[in-house]
């Protein structure tokens, strides 16, 4: 009796387990306006290299010369950023300043999606190349 239901067990458990990556990703569009682009010049703080995305916080600068600190700003995952020409962690110095273009968040919070990065020695990068169906086409710049 146990063997035949060891068979159906392990086929649960193994569709379970298969869910769970698919199920834990999420659409762009869910957080972030995809209909305008914030650009700001920031101070690299941290990069938090994680999959399914890696995460990056900046000192941003505003317009009326306050700082706004440790905005947190989703990027693409690890192995995207190795097919655009980030490939190791050096490639991004925290203390270093760069211009970031991204999506704002909906809920108005600091932060957002990163669509396109300038780094300190102009190189500029845009996610968009790297997955094109990762993020959406750009949007007008504010």
């Amino acid at each position: 009796m146990l063997k035949y239901l060891a068979l159906p067990v392990v086929a649960c458990a193994a569709l379970a387990m298969a869910e769970l990556p698919a199920g834990a990703h999420h659409a762009v569009q869910a957080s972030v306006d995809i209909n305008v682009n914030v650009e700001a010049k920031g101070v690299l703080t941290k990069v938090d290299w994680i999959n399914p995305h890696t995460w990056m916080r900046f000192d941003i600068t505003k317009p009326d010369g306050t700082v706004e600190k440790n905005v947190m700003v989703e990027s693409l995952g690890i192995n995207a950023l190795r097919q655009l020409g980030i490939t190791s962690k050096e490639a991004l110095k925290v203390g270093d300043v760069y211009t970031i273009t991204y999506y704002p968040m909906r809920t108005g919070e600091p932060g957002g999606f990163m669509s396109r990065m300038v780094m300190p020695n102009g190189k500029v990068f845009d996610t968009s190349t790297a997955d094109p169906t990762a993020v959406p086409a750009p949007a007008r710049t504010q």
